[in-house]
């Protein structure tokens, strides 16, 4: 009998693991092992709480339905961490070895400047020092940068997993064209591993919109697979739905990070600055 592994993972966006850390994701739970995901964002896209950011959260639960091999109804926790923050964890009933987090930050844009409904709020003015804090989409509580830290560190060690697997930094990104959440997450992680709180062997880093400039790198049978994980997640996102599978290729951006997954250790980031 094989040992029971487990991953941990930090995102900015809902779709961020189906798209960047798939197929490693969707081969661990084919293999029976657990998956402990945090959602820093509500993903939400300027729009607060809207239909179309409560889609995204029923498309992620779809999506995860899908690569564990299931469906069915998903039970919703409100648990308040050792952080003080407030989360919402979903679990897919009968299947413990999945649970998904919610914490509902705004989407801070492609500029990383946030959006008037959400007050301008953004994770990269929170880890610049611009905001000492910023609230929830749903039920505006203040977030701080130490908060942030906190929690990642409290589920690492409440999960014990075998790999944590965040988005990429970024720092060597000059010209910038990551989304600015996906480099803020993976700095918030990557702060903590340098604190020496997480050990550095089992951390990976996603790399995000630039993993485009690089080849393809999927074998075809597992990118079907990851495509249609992904257009189980589509359906409920209107910005990218399809038709058929195969036309989520056709998207813009999408069809070519789709293609790929490069997981970058934290051993082989270089030089960075602290923050």
């Amino acid at each position: 009998m094989h040992q029971i592994e487990t991953i941990a993972m930090f995102w900015a966006h809902y779709d961020d693991d189906l798209v960047f850390a798939n197929p490693t994701l969707l081969q661990a739970l084919a293999d029976g092992h657990r998956a402990h995901t945090f959602f820093f964002t509500g993903s939400d896209a300027g729009k607060g709480v809207s239909e179309y950011a409560d889609g995204r959260e029923r498309g992620i639960r779809a999506a995860y339905d899908t690569m564990r091999g299931g469906s069915g109804a998903w039970s919703d926790e409100t648990v308040v961490l050792s952080s003080g923050l407030t989360v919402t964890v979903t679990r897919p009933d009968g299947d413990d070895r999945i649970s998904l987090s919610f914490l509902r930050l705004p989407d801070g844009g492609l500029r990383g400047g946030g959006y008037a409904v959400t007050g301008w709020h953004s994770l990269p003015k929170l880890l610049s020092g611009e905001l000492p804090a910023i609230r929830t989409i749903d039920d505006e509580q203040s977030v701080t940068l130490e908060q942030l830290r906190s929690t990642v560190a409290e589920l690492v060690a409440l999960h014990d997993p075998t790999i944590v697997i965040a988005n990429y930094p970024g720092f060597e990104d000059v010209d910038g064209d990551d989304h600015p959440d996906h480099q803020t997450v993976g700095r918030v992680v990557a702060s903590v591993v340098e604190a020496g709180v997480i050990p550095a062997e089992k951390v990976r880093y996603a790399i995000g919109y630039p993993g485009a400039r690089r080849p393809a790198n999927i074998d075809p049978i597992l990118l079907d697979r990851k495509l249609t994980a992904f257009a189980a997640y589509g359906a409920n996102d209107p910005v990218v739905a399809r038709e058929a599978v195969r036309d989520y290729l056709g998207v813009r951006g999408f069809g070519e990070w789709l293609q790929r997954e490069y997981l970058v250790p934290h051993s082989e980031l270089g030089p960075h600055p602290q923050q």
